[in-house]
């Protein structure tokens, strides 16, 4: 049986939002792969149904912890866009010419598994946005200087949808900030971890014209989510703001 290594390295790198999630269970199932997974901290749930174009399998689970260390790094060493896989009930067996890895599985119950389809039905969304080439170039200015804060504002101002980086709670903060597009919604403020975007960014790389962004907001408990999504809906990547 033949692995696509290319396919695999990426599917990875979605399902664990660029490996800020720590494990990972993938389920082969009627030619998809399936994966729906949340992070330690409770902030970033993926939820990822696909094509399966990395291995011509069905009714199969994959277990990984930490992949970003006990599997990427097996599969960088494969030259070869494909390989061959053996599959045990502890472990698969990948070959490439008289090379061979063994990359063991870790159990299901200490995986990371969101158990449902979205964070939370109902979920009103006040606004929407096409990721573009503007938004990406602005972000790429904002990522330059957010790592000192560690923070990144989507807010709401006048009418407008702002995005920024800043320390709120300091009045004295430097900033940076880039207006997104008008809108009739009052005035809000949602604060997300700096590091979260940049790996939603970076999962979505060149792929802009394939994603949309929505935006919701719990009034009540001054908290936010950011929601975006591939049009075909086969990646779903929610973002929780914090205080």
């Amino acid at each position: 049986m033949n692995i696509n290594i290319l396919n695999f390295k990426n599917i990875l790198q979605k399902a664990t939002l660029n490996f800020s999630i720590k494990s990972i269970q993938l389920k082969m199932i009627d030619d998809k792969i399936k994966s729906s997974m949340i992070s330690d901290s409770r902030d970033v749930i993926v939820i990822i149904d696909t094509e399966n174009t990395v291995i011509t399998a069905n009714d199969i689970e994959f277990n990984f912890s930490e992949p970003s260390v006990n599997l990427i790094p097996f599969l960088n060493l494969v030259d070869e866009d494909e390989a061959n896989i053996d599959i045990k009930n502890e472990k698969i067996t990948i070959k490439s010419g008289s090379q061979k890895s063994d990359v063991h599985f870790c159990s299901p119950t200490i995986v990371s598994i969101f158990g449902s389809r979205e964070p939370k039905e109902g979920i009103e969304y006040f606004t929407k946005i096409d990721i573009d080439e503007v938004f990406v170039d602005n972000f790429k200015k904002l990522k330059k200087i957010g790592s000192r804060f560690g923070k990144i504002y989507f807010t709401v101002d006048n009418k407008k949808l702002i995005i920024e980086t800043t320390d709120k709670t300091n009045r004295f903060s430097n900033n940076l900030k880039f207006n997104i597009i008008d809108i009739d919604y009052g005035d809000l403020t949602m604060c997300f971890d700096f590091q979260n975007l940049s790996d939603l960014m970076m999962v979505i790389g060149s792929r802009v014209d394939e994603f949309i962004m929505e935006f919701a907001y719990i009034e009540e408990q001054e908290k936010g989510m950011l929601y975006a999504y591939t049009r075909d809906n086969s990646e779903n990547y929610y973002l929780m703001s914090k205080d």
